[in-house]
């Protein structure tokens, strides 16, 4: 492969074209939901009434193989549901900015209220469950751009037909990435990213809506990247469209891929691994804080937008799910402090007699990985790529109460860490660099 010789680091972005990116992606987005919100709703109501159905029979929360971790959440969906049958009642402007669903007592209920709720509206003459009293509730702090397309293909298909076209895109958009990868980045590179997909079940992610979104979001932000070589001014743009099309479509699943993929697919494309690793901290910041601007933007917008149209305190309920999200909170009758944390988890592994076991790992990598480590040029060339690494932690550790709490869903997070991971160990270690250094130590000894 031949090396192109360019700076990534010239040419930086103004504050001005950064807002005119942000400005202008909200305001794409903005037309396509208000016209998605507009869609004729006797189509949508009859394949949500199809999609309330099938749900039914999966139960809200079905595991595959028994394991948490392969857990689905049927429930978000059928509340994704439930908000694109109700678009009808109201002007698609104050629907779009109340994004309403209903309820009864019982969460466990959510698939039935759903058939319901279609069957009263359609309306259809079954007869079932009609004493139910459904209540209206409003996600309005959301923006809820998964409707986007969402509500466009309930017109024509049930939940079913969905998630075929979600695998469909989903798969094509990774097969583009790993044969970009394979002809930018090497061979190495595409195992990796296919590793790291693998690893957080991806084959399972298009079955759900809500988990579908931000490994869409990502994936077309690593296609980008590949498609040509990108200064570090363009990546910056390109986060703060990628933050600000998360915090509008997303429902705070795992929302740093978004910014951590496609980051680890430029430090590893060729003209940028030319470049000092040191200077290359820079652009991770820097497009770290241009990502979380447009995120963070997008969210405040519109909390102000739905305050202002529907009369509703959106800006103090958002302030207070906000800090419910990032502070402690109780998880089966424990405080989510970082002592009680710790101490879980440190019981948990004893009383499985896995405590010292996975602490002698623990040492055994560390001590590895000072073994072949190369030098400390080679720490410094890949110092990029191990912040990178770093984002999904970090992450995961702010919002410590919705991570554990939604565990279940939120680790998919980590697949930056081992994607970014395995590139980190590749350039500042060496096997053979090991191997060296025990010999080295045997003849001395």
């Amino acid at each position: 492969m031949q090396e192109i010789k360019t700076n990534p680091t010239v040419r930086h972005t103004t504050p001005l074209q950064l807002l005119a990116a942000f400005a202008a992606t909200v305001a794409v987005l903005f037309v396509l939901l208000l016209g998605a919100c507009a869609l004729p709703a006797q189509p949508v109501l009859e394949h949500v009434y199809d999609s309330a159905q099938t749900i039914q029979q999966e139960g809200l929360y079905p595991e595959y193989f028994g394991f948490k971790l392969f857990q689905m959440d049927n429930y978000t969906d059928t509340i994704m549901l439930f908000e694109a049958a109700a678009m009808g009642e109201q002007d698609p402007l104050t629907a779009m900015m109340t994004a309403t669903a209903y309820n009864v007592d019982n969460f466990e209920t959510m698939a039935g209220d759903l058939a319901v709720y279609c069957e009263r509206t359609i309306p259809l003459a079954t007869g079932a469950q009609k004493a139910v009293q459904l209540v209206p509730f409003s996600y309005a702090r959301y923006w809820h751009g998964y409707l986007i397309w969402l509500r466009p293909l309930l017109c024509v298909m049930s939940i079913t037909g969905v998630r075929v076209v979600q695998y469909l895109v989903l798969f094509a958009l990774l097969a583009v990435i790993l044969w970009q990868l394979r002809r930018q980045c090497g061979l190495r590179a595409m195992v990796w990213f296919a590793v790291s997909q693998l690893a957080v079940t991806v084959f399972w992610v298009p079955h759900q809506v809500q988990y579908f979104t931000t490994f869409c979001i990502a994936y077309a932000g690593c296609a980008w990247v590949l498609a040509r070589p990108r200064r570090a001014a363009q990546l910056s743009i390109a986060l703060v469209v990628l933050g600000t099309c998360t915090a509008f479509c997303d429902l705070l699943v795992t929302p740093i891929i978004t910014l951590g993929l496609p980051v680890a697919v430029w430090l590893c494309c060729l003209p940028q691994r030319a470049a000092s690793g040191a200077r290359q901290c820079l652009p991770v910041i820097g497009g770290s804080l241009c990502w979380g601007a447009g995120y963070a933007m997008c969210w405040g917008l519109k909390w102000v937008l739905a305050t202002l149209i529907t009369g509703q305190d959106i800006i103090g309920d958002a302030i207070h799910q906000a800090g419910v999200r990032t502070t402690a909170d109780t998880w089966h009758g424990m405080e989510l402090s970082w002592g009680n944390i710790f101490r879980f988890v440190g019981d948990t592994l004893s009383q499985r007699g896995l405590l010292w076991p996975v602490v002698l790992v623990v040492i055994l990598c560390i001590a590895a990985f000072l073994l072949c480590l190369r030098n400390k040029e080679a720490l410094l060339r890949a110092l990029p790529i191990g912040l990178t690494a770093l984002m999904a932690p970090v992450w995961l550790a702010l919002l410590r109460t919705h991570s554990i709490q939604h565990g279940w869903f939120t680790w998919r997070s980590l697949t930056v860490s081992i994607f970014a991971g395995l590139a980190f160990l590749y350039y500042s270690c060496g096997i053979r660099t090991g191997l060296r250094r025990l010999r080295g130590q045997k003849q001395q000894g």
